[in-house]
């Protein structure tokens, strides 16, 4: 089974005009969302991606910047490193942080948010005693599961707590008094950590109230928000966040091994680097993390470009209308034809390109481990030159779906005929 089904064909609003944008140049811009968006990026024939959220994908447009600051690089190495490379870097962050709503000098670019999290940890834990706790959820992902685990052991004297949001969520105010009431009951605990937008689930927290409620009780505050650039608007400065990290590769275009980290002011001096370097003594945040001489940094300063590639195809606005939208009907459209239901959330906790649509049962299908679930993605793929993600939260069988601006009601009709056939065998 390879590419879409017979009866999975366009209808009306399948594709979309992005008008009534502007680029950053003045340009008026307008383009097709949908099929027409696919000769934008490099995906092979056939592929039918519908789990975006995992890796992203870079545009044709982008690549090109790429190569030419490779190439650039390449003509003089030397001079690229020792004359050039500050002034990109020091654009790219300031293109960065006007997208996302930071000052500057308030905003690294690091190599993932896995890397930016670690970094966050391992420089506030020194400053913690035996006893003192982290709070995080069920939710979170599994590399700042792994992280925390880590820093927790038997000789740091450090534990986490770990809360279970209810299901199904009903209301934000359930997620404030989960997080206040644990805050409250327990005096220990000194750092939070959430998501923004949780990888396995596709829930916004509510953090414009949480990290209110965080900083009132003396807590810090950590932000895994991954998913979260190029999938919202965001404004770092007046969400508040002590440190907030975003992945630029997900949903903002931009080549893998990028991704921001936001650190408050009164952080910065005791915010150190994985690895020591050259500035390492540099009171300037930025030098302390930057320029590790053969370290490849061009997928971090094409940032600009996946930024100005965002513009011209209509903007943020417009992407997350078309992708809310078509994202919205997709899920009720394979709800509906299995029988079953779209994970439940308010529609302020949603977010808008991520969403989870159950299973429908079926006895021939036993996904009790990772393995398992590894292994029916992975056969997905090798049926049907599908991605989409299969996740197991609370005792059920869920498909995560995401949707970008190549997407069309054709990739959804071909993920409920995949689906449904694969379970039948």
């Amino acid at each position: 089974m390879n590419g879409h089904a017979v009866n999975g064909g366009l209808s009306n609003g399948q594709q979309h005009d992005a008008a009534g944008q502007h680029n950053n140049n003045g340009v008026h811009a307008v383009c097709k969302f949908g099929k027409p968006m696919l000769a934008e990026f490099c995906f092979r024939e056939k592929l039918v991606n519908c789990n975006h959220g995992a890796w992203g994908a870079v545009p044709r447009r982008v690549m090109k910047e790429q190569q030419r600051l490779n190439e650039q690089r390449e003509q003089d190495p030397e001079a690229f490193y020792r004359y050039v490379i500050d002034d990109i870097f020091d654009d790219t962050i300031r293109t960065v942080a006007a997208f996302v709503g930071a000052k500057p000098e308030n905003l690294l670019l690091l190599e993932s948010a896995t890397v930016a999290m670690n970094t966050v940890l391992k420089s506030i834990t020194p400053k913690l005693s035996p006893g003192d706790k982290f709070l995080t959820d069920s939710h979170n992902f599994p590399a700042v599961r792994e992280t925390l685990q880590y820093i927790c052991n038997e000789e740091s004297g450090l534990e986490t707590i770990t809360l279970e949001p209810p299901f199904p969520i009903e209301s934000e105010d359930q997620i404030i008094k989960l997080f206040t009431d644990a805050l409250d009951a327990d005096k220990s605990i000194k750092v939070v950590v959430i998501d923004h937008i949780t990888s396995c689930s596709g829930i916004k927290f509510p953090l414009e109230r949480l990290i209110p409620e965080c900083h009132k009780r003396g807590r810090l505050i950590i932000i895994d928000g991954a998913h979260a650039p190029g999938q919202l608007h965001l404004n770092l400065e007046r969400l508040g966040a002590d440190y907030y990290i975003g992945n630029l590769h997900k949903w903002l275009f931009t080549p893998r091994g990028t991704a921001l980290l936001f650190t408050q002011p009164k952080h910065q001096s005791t915010l150190q680097p994985l690895v020591i370097s050259y500035y390492q003594r540099s009171p300037k945040l930025r030098d302390r993390f930057t320029l590790m001489v053969t370290r490849d940094y061009n997928p971090i300063m094409c940032a600009r470009f996946a930024i100005k590639f965002l513009n011209d195809i209509g903007g943020l606005d417009a992407i997350i209308e078309y992708n809310s939208t078509l994202l919205n009907w997709a899920a009720d459209m394979l709800a509906e034809a299995w029988g079953t239901r779209v994970f439940p959330l308010p529609p302020t906790m949603r977010a808008p390109m991520m969403r989870l649509v159950q299973l429908p049962p079926s006895d021939k299908l036993k996904l009790d481990t990772y393995e398992d679930v590894r292994q029916f993605n992975k056969k997905i793929f090798d049926t049907a030159t599908l991605h989409v993600f299969i996740a197991s939260l609370h005792g059920c069988l869920w498909v995560r779906i995401s949707s970008q601006v190549y997407n069309s009601k054709e990739d959804y009709y071909y993920v409920r005929d995949v689906i449904r056939q694969m379970l039948l065998e």
